[in-house]
């Protein structure tokens, strides 16, 4: 799962339907800068100054940008993607 690929997830009306990721966010301020490759995110460090991965405590905090088939922009938290 990287940005630009088709996902099927779940909307807010648990129902399934597909869309294409534009953008990987967080709800973390230290999280600025996200790349999402092969299905996990990764965040710029300043400290390492590279992208490492989000580390698994936080990984609730992520939610990713899906364009759904009407054109618009839905936000759904990464464990909703089936």
């Amino acid at each position: 799962m990287n940005i630009g690929d088709i996902v099927k997830y779940k909307n807010e009306y648990e129902e399934i339907v597909c869309g294409t990721i534009t953008e990987v966010s967080s709800a973390m301020d230290s999280y600025e800068l996200m790349e999402l490759t092969n299905g996990v995110p990764h965040y710029y460090s300043k400290k390492l100054a590279n992208f490492v991965p989000v580390k698994k405590k936080n990984i609730d905090s992520i939610y990713i940008t899906v364009e759904n088939s009407a054109g618009k922009n839905e936000y759904i938290f990464m464990k909703n993607v089936i």
